[in-house]
C-alpha cells in the first residue's frame, strides 16, 4: 500500500482443556459452554457485522485443537443448547423475584437483558451458524477476513516436556487436526503461553537431568514441519543474542530465531507488551473501569452478573448496578484511545526509522467477552477506527510477514509470556511431581510401542492410541496453571490423577496383549468406556510418537 506508515496484527488464541465428559459446574463442560456464549458467539457476530460494513477484520486467530475437537463434537452441541436454555430460565425466576420484591427497577430490565442475551446466543448457535462454528472459520479464512494459526495439541507447556518424542507429537497432532478442520496446511503457530527454548538452553533438562531426552530447539521443530512463524514475549528480544550484525533490534519487526548460525530457523513477532498491556491488565487497563460489567459478583442464585465493576480495589459488597448504556459507550471511547495508542506508536517509529513497524496484540480470546463483557465492541470498534486510517493497516501475520523486513538470525532466551518472561507458573516446585508423572509414563510406553511394528495386533494399537490420548491429556498446561493458581486446584488434581490411572490401566491391557493374553471382559469394559469418555484426535497414529526420536 502506497504511503502506508505500519500494521496492526490483532492476535486472539483460545483455548481450553478438554472437559465434554469430565465435570459440568462449578469446573467442566461449562466452561467451554461460557467461552462459546460471551465470548466466541459475540465475536463472530462482530465479524459479521464488519463484513457487512465492507470492512475486513483481517485478525490473526487461533483455536487450540483440544477446542475445536470439543467444537465439533455432537455431544457440546446438546449442552450448549441446553446450558443457554438453563441460563434463560434462571434468568427468567430471577425477573420473577425482583418483581415480587420490590427490587430496584434496573434488577428487573437487567435480568431481561439476559433473558434476551442467551435467546440471541441460542438462536445464532441453532439457526444461523447450525451448531459448526468451525466450519464458519474455515470459511471467513477462506475468504482472507481472518489467518487461522495452528497450535500444539493439548496445550503441552513445550519446553518442559521430557522428550522430542511428545513435543513431535504434540506439534504433529495439531497440525494434522488443523488441516482437518480448516482443510489447508498452516503457515503460522501458537506456541502454548509463548513458550520458547533453544536447542542449548531446554528447561526439561534442568528439570529431568539426563533423563531429559530433548535437543531440539523449539524453532528447529517448526522448520521441520513446515510452520514459518510464532509469536514470542517481547523481553525474549530483548535478551536475545544477535546470530548476525544487526542494524535494528526493535519489538515492532519480526526477527528470524535459531538456535545457533546456519541452523534450521523460524520468524518470531513479538508481543508489544506496553500497548497491549491497556487492554488485558485489569489494574491499569481498560477492563477495570468502574461502568463496565463486574466479573467477579455474581447473583447468588442464578449467578448471573447484575453490579458493574464500580471501582476494581473495592469489596462486592459494595458494587453498584450494571448500565448496559454507560459500558457501551465506555467501549467506544476506550477503542477511540487506543486506536490513538497504536497509531501513534506506529507513526513515531516510522518517523524515526523509515520502516513500516507491525505491532503485534496477542490476548487470550476470552478476555473479549468472558473476562471483559463489553471487549467485543471495544474490538469492534478499534478495527472499524483502524480500518478508516490511511496511513495504518490492519493485518494478519501471514501478510506481515510478506510486507515487512525480517532481521536475524537472533537466539532468544528461554522464557514464555507468564510471569518475568521466565516458566512461572508450569515450572512452580509444587507442579513438579506432574512433570516427573509424565517422565515415568513415557518410560512406561516406550517398549510397548517399539514392540508395536513386530506383533501388528490390532487391538493393542487400538490400546496403545488411547494410551497417548491419555498422555496428551495429561500434558495440558492447564493442571499445573490451575493448580499453582489455586482457581481450581482440587479439580485439576483430579484430572491429573485420573488420566494417569486410565493411562497406567491401559499399559498393563497393552502389555498383557503382548504376553499373549486376552482382555477379561471387565478390562475389556474399561477399554471402552475410557475410549468413550475421551474420543479425540481420531487421525493419532502411534507412529508420531515414536518417529519424533
Amino acid at each position: 500500500m502506497a504511503g502506508l506508515r505500519g500494521r496492526v496484527a490483532i492476535v486472539l488464541h483460545a483455548h481450553l482443556p478438554y472437559v465434554l465428559t469430565h465435570g459440568t459446574f462449578p469446573h467442566g463442560s461449562d466452561w467451554v459452554c461460557e467461552a462459546v456464549a460471551e465470548s466466541y458467539l459475540p465475536l463472530l457476530g462482530v465479524l459479521r457485522r464488519l463484513l457487512l460494513r465492507g470492512i475486513i477484520p483481517r485478525w490473526t486467530i487461533e483455536l487450540s485443537p483440544v477446542l475445536c475437537e470439543q467444537l465439533a463434537s455432537p455431544r457440546f452441541r446438546v449442552l450448549f443448547q441446553n446450558y443457554c436454555r438453563q441460563k434463560q430460565g434462571a434468568a427468567r425466576q430471577d425477573e420473577e423475584h425482583f418483581r415480587r420484591y420490590g427490587y430496584d427497577p434496573l434488577f428487573v430490565e437487567l435480568a431481561r437483558f439476559w433473558q434476551s442475551f442467551y435467546a440471541e446466543r441460542l438462536r445464532e448457535f441453532t439457526e444461523e451458524y447450525r451448531g459448526k462454528l468451525l466450519a464458519v472459520l474455515e470459511r471467513l479464512q477462506r475468504i482472507g477476513a481472518i489467518e487461522l494459526l495452528a497450535s500444539a495439541a493439548t496445550h503441552a507447556y513445550l519446553p518442559l516436556l521430557p522428550s522430542e518424542r511428545s513435543v513431535g507429537l504434540q506439534l504433529r497432532l495439531g497440525v494434522e487436526t488443523y488441516r482437518r478442520y480448516f482443510r489447508t496446511a498452516p503457515r503460522g503457530i501458537w506456541l502454548p503461553e509463548c513458550g520458547y527454548c533453544p536447542a542449548d538452553s531446554i528447561p526439561a533438562r534442568a528439570l529431568f537431568g539426563a533423563a531429559a531426552e530433548r535437543s531440539m530447539g523449539t524453532e528447529q521443530w517448526l522448520a521441520r514441519l513446515g510452520l514459518e512463524y510464532c509469536v514470542l514475549e517481547e523481553e525474549l528480544l530483548r535478551r536475545a543474542t544477535p546470530l548476525t550484525q544487526l542494524p535494528l533490534r526493535t519489538v515492532l519487526l519480526p526477527y528470524r530465531i535459531a538456535s545457533a548460525p546456519n541452523s534450521p530457523s523460524a520468524v518470531a513477532f513479538f508481543r508489544h507488551r506496553e500497548c497491549a498491556a491497556r487492554v488485558w491488565d485489569a489494574r491499569i487497563g481498560y477492563p477495570g473501569d468502574g461502568d463496565y460489567l463486574d466479573f467477579h459478583k455474581k447473583h447468588h442464585a442464578s449467578l448471573l452478573r447484575y453490579w458493574r465493576v464500580t471501582d476494581n480495589r473495592t469489596d462486592l459488597q459494595y458494587k453498584l448496578l450494571y448500565v448496559p448504556q454507560w459500558a457501551q459507550s465506555k467501549a467506544r471511547h476506550h477503542a477511540e484511545h487506543f486506536a490513538g495508542v497504536v497509531v501513534e506508536t506506529l507513526l513515531q517509529f516510522h518517523a524515526q526509522t523509515g520502516h513500516a513497524g507491525v505491532l503485534c496484540l496477542p490476548f487470550d480470546m476470552e478476555l473479549f467477552g468472558h473476562w471483559w463483557f463489553e471487549g467485543p465492541l471495544f474490538l469492534e470498534a478499534l478495527t472499524e477506527l483502524l480500518d478508516a486510517h490511511p496511513e495504518i493497516a490492519l493485518a494478519p501475520l501471514g501478510e506481515c510477514l510478506e510486507a515487512v523486513p525480517v532481521f536475524g538470525p537472533v537466539r532468544p532466551p528461554d522464557g514464555s509470556w507468564g510471569a518475568d518472561a521466565g516458566h512461572l507458573p508450569w515450572a512452580d516446585p509444587q507442579v513438579h511431581w506432574i512433570w516427573q508423572l509424565l517422565r515415568d509414563a513415557e518410560a512406561r510406553l516406550r517398549p510397548i510401542v517399539e514392540r508395536l511394528p513386530e506383533v501388528r495386533n490390532p487391538l493393542l494399537e487400538r490400546i496403545v492410541r488411547q494410551a497417548l490420548r491419555e498422555l496428551l491429556l495429561l500434558q495440558s498446561s492447564d493442571w499445573s496453571f490451575l493448580i499453582v493458581g489455586g482457581t481450581a486446584r482440587d479439580y485439576a488434581q483430579q484430572r491429573v490423577f485420573f488420566h494417569a490411572q486410565d493411562f497406567h490401566h491401559l499399559c498393563e491391557f497393552a502389555e498383557r496383549v503382548l504376553d499373549g493374553a486376552e482382555l477379561a471382559p471387565e478390562q475389556q469394559h474399561l477399554l471402552e468406556q475410557i475410549e468413550q469418555r475421551d474420543a479425540l484426535f481420531t487421525e493419532l497414529s502411534p507412529r508420531w510418537w515414536s518417529a519424533a526420536e
